[in-house]
């Protein structure tokens, strides 16, 4: 792994982003929600406001941008030009996903301000936003190896990034199947590590089970990563 090579990357993925309209639009997305959520609908409590928007910025921001970022280069041909150059896989991976992961934890800070929470107990936030965000990453990744031009990814990628989206918020109101299917989702124990730390004001020692999980489910989702990158390489299906 280069760094120098892994920061080209990622400069050059910030550049791409800033003329991609659907990325854009993605990352706009959560605050929209937010905005909506806390001027619109009277008495709605900060925290489910906050918890809600970051759902948003993790499931689709987290999973949908390095898919687009993926599919995008193999659509152009560039990823052939990346793997002709001294990068390793490692280095494209890790440029592609630090731009995201970072541009997440950015957009976290800005959305507990734009929802009107307080900086002052945001490290267990921040905490589990990273690590739900490298899980997510490491999906959007094996999507994007998988689809072979960025329409495939919205048709691979839209009903997985809803199920990861909606079901954790859905099981809060039933107890049936979607709650036991919730319980299979990194991103469910997300939504409850939020509930626990804006609604019940826990700390960061609080919430290691939920931390765990989704720590185990980033080390599922890397070793999946990799068998799909090595059945079917970062190049296009031709």
């Amino acid at each position: 792994m280069s760094t120098r090579r892994v920061l080209a990357i990622f400069l050059k993925e910030a550049q791409d982003i800033r003329t991609n309209k659907n990325i854009l639009l993605m990352y706009l997305l959560p605050f929209v929600i937010v905005i909506i959520y806390k001027n619109f609908i009277p008495n709605m409590p900060v925290g489910f406001v906050l918890s809600f928007g970051l759902m948003f910025l993790a499931a689709l921001v987290g999973m949908y941008v390095p898919a687009m970022l993926i599919a995008e280069e193999k659509e152009k041909c560039t990823l052939d030009v990346l793997m002709l150059s001294p990068a390793t896989p490692l280095d494209i991976f890790l440029g592609k996903g630090l731009l995201t992961f970072v541009s997440i934890i950015i957009c976290t800070v800005i959305l507990i301000f734009v929802a009107g929470s307080s900086l002052s107990g945001a490290a267990p936030i921040i905490v589990g936003m990273a690590l739900t965000a490298v899980f997510c990453i490491n999906f959007g990744m094996i999507i994007g190896l998988l689809a072979q031009n960025q329409m495939a990814t919205g048709v691979i990628g839209t009903p997985l990034y809803m199920i990861f989206l909606l079901v954790p918020l859905l099981a809060q109101l039933s107890d049936s199947f979607i709650t036991k299917l919730a319980l299979l989702l990194p991103t469910h124990h997300f939504f409850n590590m939020l509930r626990l730390v804006l609604e019940d004001g826990k700390g960061l020692g609080e919430t290691i089970n939920q931390l765990a999980i989704i720590l185990a489910s980033i080390i599922v989702s890397f070793i999946l990563l990799l068998v799909v990158y090595k059945r079917r390489g970062l190049t296009q299906d031709r």
